[in-house]
């Protein structure tokens, strides 16, 4: 194994979406200069598949009877209760900085004719506040416009960035992070470093069907876990409620439900709209509703719909190729003979999908992890925020907010900090004793099954005995660490799973008989750790399993 750096670094940073960038941004402005890993290339992330938009409450949302308490409580409602209030809160006045911030980086949101933004309404939210850039294109454009940024403060040799690099483990001294192991071009190298911030997104390769990239492959969550982090919340997992059916359509992608927020329905072959049966706000209601809805219908035979025919008919023709842009041009080029689908004139069948994940590494609003020298932002955090079920449009928000805020307390926390865990029940999955070889499909079929829409207990134990005598195997070593890290994240997410016997939010037993109704603070939040013989086992990544 080289050593790249001789010198330890102040501060490295794992991953390149917009926590990874805006981090790195927020770094330089305090006089440090970190170093980016970054797995592929510079914004290879889930951020660019964001389509929905920002949600933030700005002076322009105000004038439209928005406010921050108001995005508080539709936080709050979302997240079934489960959500953290004091986090909430910071989260949702943050907002306006936030975007005068980003607006300072040459980011520019869609605006009116008068100058002022253009607020869109998604799901679950009580008022217009969501902005987008180039329509439904947000999260692409504002990676595209921080990269940009980024590769100007490179240039001035502000800080230097190394791609296609995999972190594949956490160096401890003392019990603090100090460095940083990973492969680059087959080489296993390490970088000593102060502080390690990962931002190294979700999980969506754990399932078969995912709105994620393939890089998703649970990379943070299973490094802090080696390095002895707490992780929480990790039952609760988002299914997107329109991904466009792969099975037909493999290229076409999901439907953002910005798509929904304009007035595009839900219905079955029969034509018949079932939403409204299921929850007052229909098609508008949170994303773990309608995902179970949609689900339901499958799970009886049906095959679902998005018709949103009548939204081109009331505004226009035109209106949904301007509206959504980047969505348009996908659906159209979804198909082989190039004939494609449309929304305008088309029936666009849609099924539930992996797509958040709203557990993750435990901090507090400052990133700080139950590590000391080690920080988090983005989906790999939980920073309790999100609660049982994610608002939507608040991730891009989450992980630029607390990024930021990462890096503030990097640039002046004492050596020894780390966050407190006095509200967690923490326990400690059980050690694994591998009998068989588990490759990646064999995963992704299982935790579908058994770590999806729906859970039972029944299922739930199986699975979790199935993960504890099997061994992660695949031909690379780079795949291998990304499998270690997959299996890592389902052992965690079954054991969550199984100890949350109740129904809240996204996390749905259909063996449950408990009560759903909790008020900020009153549901258990469970936090895991791996076995002692499991933390930063070095051999693990080169291990074989005769079976």
């Amino acid at each position: 194994m080289s050593q790249e750096q001789r010198t330890p670094e102040k501060l490295v940073i794992i991953g390149s979406g917009v926590a990874g960038l805006c981090a790195a941004l927020q770094a330089v402005q305090l006089g440090i200069r970190p170093v980016l890993l970054t797995k592929g290339k510079l914004g290879d992330s889930n951020s660019e598949h964001a389509q929905g938009g920002l949600s933030a409450v700005t002076e322009a949302s105000v004038a439209h009877s928005d406010s921050v308490s108001k995005h508080v409580a539709d936080t709050l409602k979302a997240g079934a209760g489960h959500c953290g209030l004091e986090p909430v809160e910071h989260l949702c006045s943050s907002g306006d900085k936030l975007v005068q911030a980003l607006e300072t980086y040459a980011v520019e949101f869609d605006r009116n004719s008068d100058g002022s933004y253009q607020l869109g309404l998604e799901a679950a939210h009580s008022a217009h506040r969501i902005l987008h850039i180039n329509g439904d294109a947000t999260g692409a454009s504002l990676v595209k416009t921080l990269v940009r940024a980024v590769r100007q403060l490179e240039a001035e040799n502000k800080f230097s960035i190394i791609e296609d690099t995999l972190a594949t483990d956490l160096l401890l001294q003392d019990g603090r992070v100090s460095g940083v192991h990973y492969l680059r071009h087959d080489a296993e190298q390490l970088l000593e470093a102060e502080s390690v911030l990962l931002a190294t997104g979700g999980i969506g390769q754990l399932y078969s069907a995912t709105t994620n990239p393939h890089g998703a492959t649970a990379d943070g969550l299973g490094l802090a876990a080696r390095a002895g982090a707490v992780i929480a919340d990790a039952e609760f997992i988002q299914f997107h409620p329109t991904l466009v059916d792969p099975a037909k359509y493999p290229k076409a992608g999901m439907v953002s439900e910005a798509v929904r927020g304009e007035g595009a329905i839900l219905v079955n072959e029969a034509g018949h709209r079932f939403m409204p049966e299921l929850h007052p706000d229909a098609e508008l209601a949170p994303r773990d509703v309608v995902a179970r809805g949609i689900h339901g219908q499958i799970q009886s035979g049906h095959q679902v719909f998005l018709d949103a025919r009548a939204v081109e008919a009331a505004r226009g023709a035109g209106f949904l190729a301007t509206r959504f842009p980047s969505i348009t041009a996908k659906l159209a080029a979804c198909t082989e003979d190039g004939s494609g689908l449309d929304m305008a004139h088309d029936l666009i069948p849609v099924v539930a999908a992996q797509h958040y994940f709203m557990g993750g590494i435990y901090t507090d609003t400052s990133g700080r992890t139950s590590v000391p020298g080690l920080y988090a932002a983005g989906e790999c955090a939980n920073t309790t925020v999100h609660g049982a079920n994610r608002l939507a449009s608040n991730s891009l928000l989450e992980a630029m907010v607390f990024a930021r805020d990462a890096i503030v307390a990097v640039s002046s926390d004492a050596a020894d900090a780390r966050c407190t865990t006095e509200e967690l029940a923490i326990r400690q999955i059980s050690e694994s004793i591998p009998e068989a070889p588990l490759d990646l499909e064999q995963l992704q079929a299982a935790a579908s099954d058994s770590l999806g829409v729906y859970r039972t207990g029944g299922q739930l134990e199986d699975m979790a005995h199935m993960l504890a005598t099997s061994a992660p195997v695949a031909a690379t070593a780079r795949e291998q660490a990304e499998l270690r890290n997959l299996w890592i994240a389902a052992r965690i997410i079954a054991a969550g799973a199984m100890a949350r016997t109740g129904s809240l939010g996204a996390h749905h037993r259909l063996d449950s008989t408990e009560s759903t109704s909790n008020g900020p603070g009153q549901s258990v939040r469970y936090g895991w750790t791996l076995h002692p013989s499991e933390l930063n086992n070095e051999n693990f990544l080169s291990k074989e399993l005769n079976a």
